[in-house]
């Protein structure tokens, strides 16, 4: 089973419908590695273990969690409350945690093993087998939706069960190009994992990767410790030269009507598993299913064997208003019936409705229909003027629902076969059926998409007169819930069909309400959780990569805002190289997101260089020296806000003692040159409330109480102004004059210490300026140049 790349992580809220694969076809069978022959044979088993592994099955609950995650299954009943689990392991590749053993023990429970015709022993045993030695490395060579990840768990969840192993630990890639040895933790008989990061735009794994896995071999084997990596069969081709023989084997492919057993028994140890998959109309729709399309299809035969045991018989006056007679006692057909029509999104049904025999369906009808999948648990009221009002915007007709011209709110429940529930909401018996509306409208209404999409992203918008008129007051929870369900709506669409226009539309609405208002931040949790979540990732990836080199205001704010958030903290590199192109269009409305985002990217330290070189780079550049790089130099040279005590960013650096650390970056002095200068030139705003006298008063509070750093502070200061021409005396003006406020000023009392230290570097400021004005224009001392800092060689990088 795969989690699209294997992690189960913070869910999305639950799309309309259960989400497809993109093609729908069988995974591709990876690439050949090494010759699978290169595997040792099989000893006996080992005996068992002591474990402090639970012995038996994971609970429900923990069950229901995973799968959900995996399958973006979240319901919006209950104004966004989650139905049946309330929680759920958040299991990424690009987390530090280690792996819950609660989420270890669902994964080795639902696990269904890989089958190849050509080995005996099954390639999964080869391959755990391979895993028991101390320092061994194991690369699963896969595409996507393959259950790579999720292999890359069941191994090490069954090494943890017998003892080779205390934990399972994810490892993240870092910035670089290059996986150094030394970014192995410390940690003893631990299962790592490593996804490397797939190759995109300006970035690519280095070439040497497989050749250096003969280093990590040497390093795990001291600290009797394992490793998987996960890669692509592309990555994989360029990658892998000098990698050891037998170190990427062929793992063979999972049968989905096994996956969807696994599943099944895992829910329900008593699920009726051989008559539902023996059946002979669900046989077909696990035919070359990825892995997650059997997930999708074992909750829709869970949720009709569920329902089947708990129905009870409908009230006879139920019965009369749905004018017919039936129990909701399903029987085994009838459940099949149901799923089978559920996984096609009941289209044939759906057809006969919208088609019926001896009448045409009016534009009323079918806008309420759509109006009330749209709209799920808001008053019926509302669902009924917004029906009217798409009516308006689809067909360009006006529907009078005022007064009694038109078929009331019974008469459309009843066209629509919706029930009508006691808290005045609608609802629908078939399972996914208001899904499935959505579905059939948007393939069925090709040029109708664009206007559906506007009315759908005003839809949550505060619309008073509505609720006015109809007497009915729509709560802001169940606005809130409306958009999550709009923009899930979005999302799906925009991940399925590989098209940006949903979530542009819903981008573009809800930035227009205002950023501080309560859409715009929803907006930007959508993205930042899709752009994390296994199933949707890739594709939010490349689309906020594309809207990075977009002009329009709104997309690039969303962009910086999911850089800024978790997708940021887990993707640094990738978030980096998106807000490196926004940042170059320079765009006003972004800067002091930017700011932000710059400083939770430097949390990083393996992107460090990579971001001090961006943003000296921004300086630089006339274009945007003086709104983006004055802006992120001083996020990075200054505290932030909530830290008016400490070291900023750019001196903890210089203060760090960690040698054996490869990660661990000194900026430059020619790059702090260059971003200093960008700040003497600002001359706007009141002295002592600039950026300016804020990183002075900083540096030199710095320089006064830690000596060890007043040597780069006075170095860095000096050459900033030290400039020939007209531009050194504004400079060095500048620079006296935020020294002087620091020494006494506003909230800063005199001391005699400070007068010391700014007469000091006064004197060091006239020195540089004698020496300059003394030699001819030829022998003048060198600038410091404003290069951008060199980007690590590969010696470095191991």
């Amino acid at each position: 089973m795969n989690f699209d790349d294997g992690r189960a992580a913070d869910p999305l809220q639950q799309p309309p419908f259960p989400p497809k694969s993109d093609e729908g076809e069988t995974p591709t069978p990876p690439s050949p590695g090494p010759d699978p022959s290169g595997l040792p044979a099989l000893p006996p088993p080992p005996p068992e273990p002591p474990s402090t592994a639970p012995s038996t099955a994971p609970a429900r609950e923990s069950v229901e969690a995973v799968g959900q995650a995996a399958v973006l299954q979240r319901a919006f009943y209950n104004y966004g409350e989650q139905v049946g689990t309330k929680y759920v392991y958040e299991q990424t590749l690009d987390s530090h945690a280690p792996i819950s053993p609660e989420y270890l023990a669902v994964v080795r429970e639902v696990y269904a093993e890989p089958q190849h015709e050509r080995l005996t022993p099954p390639p999964f045993k080869q391959a755990l087998e391979t895993l028991r030695a101390a320092g061994s490395v194991l690369v699963i060579n896969r595409p996507p939706n393959s259950s790579r990840t999720f292999t890359a768990y069941a191994l090490l969840a069954h090494l943890k069960r017998e003892g080779a192993i205390t934990e399972v630990r994810p490892l993240a890639f870092g910035g670089s190009k290059y996986f150094p040895t030394r970014r192995l933790p410390h940690d003893h008989r631990c299962g790592f994992l490593l996804e490397l990061p797939p190759d995109e735009d300006d970035f690519t794994v280095d070439e040497s990767f497989g050749g250096n896995l003969s280093k990590l071999v040497d390093r795990l084997q001291r600290r009797d410790c394992r490793l998987i990596v996960l890669t692509r069969p592309d990555q994989w081709r360029r990658i892998s030269s000098g990698a050891p023989d037998g170190v990427a084997p062929e793992l063979g492919a999972v049968s989905p009507r096994l996956i969807a057993e696994r599943w099944l028994l895992a829910h329900e140890t008593d699920f009726p598993a051989d008559p539902w998959l023996d059946h002979k109309d669900i046989k077909p729709l696990l035919v070359g299913q990825a892995p997650t399309d059997v997930l999708n299809l074992v909750y829709l035969m869970l949720e009709q064997h569920r329902a089947a045991k708990s129905a009870t018989p409908v009230a006879a006056e139920q019965a009369h208003e749905r004018r017919r007679e039936v129990s909701l006692r399903l029987t085994f057909d009838k459940q099949v019936a149901n799923v089978v029509a559920a996984h096609s999104n009941w289209e044939d049904a759906l057809y006969h409705w919208h088609e019926p025999k001896g009448r045409s369906r009016t534009s009323f009808e079918r806008n309420f229909l759509l109006a009330a999948a749209v709209l799920r648990g808001d008053p019926v009221g509302h669902v009924y003027a917004k029906a009217a009002e798409l009516t308006g915007q689809l067909d360009n007709v006006t529907v009078e629902v005022d007064g009694q011209k038109e078929p009331g709110v019974i008469a459309m429940a009843r066209v629509a076969g919706a029930r009508r529930e006691d808290d005045g909401t609608l609802s629908f018996t078939r399972p996914h059926w208001d899904d499935a509306i959505i579905e059939y409208f948007w393939n069925d209404r090709p040029l109708a998409r664009s206007a559906f999409l506007r009315w759908l992203a005003q839809a949550p918008v505060v619309d008073a007169t509505t609720s006015k008129e109809a007497l009915e007051i729509i709560s802001r929870d169940g606005r809130l819930a409306l958009a999550e369900r709009v923009g899930q709506f979005a999302l799906r669409w925009a991940v399925r069909h590989r098209r940006q226009t949903p979530l542009e539309r819903i981008v573009e609405e809800w930035h227009k309400q205002g950023t501080a208002k309560e859409l715009w931040p929803l907006a930007v949790r959508l993205l930042d959780s899709a752009a994390i979540h296994a199933a949707s990732a890739p594709y939010i990836h490349s689309m906020l990569l594309a809207w990075s080199n977009r002009s329009q205001p709104h997309l690039q704010r969303a962009v910086v805002e999911v850089c800024t958030g978790t997708f940021g903290r887990r993707h640094t590199a990738k978030a980096l190289r998106r807000l490196r192109n926004v940042a170059s269009q320079g765009h006003p409305d972004v800067i002091d997101t930017l700011r932000e985002a710059v400083r939770v990217l430097w949390e990083d330290a393996t992107v460090r260089q990579m971001l001090f070189g961006y943003v000296v780079d921004w300086c630089k550049t006339e274009k945007t020296s003086q709104t983006v790089g004055h802006r992120t130099f001083a996020a990075l040279a200054l505290n932030s806000p909530s830290e008016t005590t400490g070291l900023p960013p750019l001196l903890q650096a210089m203060d760090e003692e960690r040698p054996d650390d490869e990660d661990t970056f000194r900026p430059p002095l020619q790059g702090l040159v260059t971003g200093w200068r960008t700040l003497l030139r600002q001359a706007a705003g009141p002295t002592g409330e600039r950026d300016l006298d804020k990183a002075v008063f900083t540096w030199l509070d710095a320089a006064l109480h830690r000596p060890a750093l007043k040597p780069i502070v006075f170095d860095t200061l000096r050459q900033a102004v030290n400039v020939a021409g007209t531009e050194g005396p504004p400079l060095r003006e500048a620079l006296r004059t935020s020294a002087q406020w620091w020494v006494q000023g506003q909230d800063r009392p005199y001391s005699e210490a400070k007068e010391e230290l700014k007469l000091e570097l006064s004197a060091l400021l006239d020195q540089d300026l004698t020496a300059r004005r003394s030699e001819p224009p030829t022998q003048q001392p060198s600038q410091v140049t404003d290069d951008e800092p060199p980007a690590p060689t590969e010696a470095e990088a191991a």
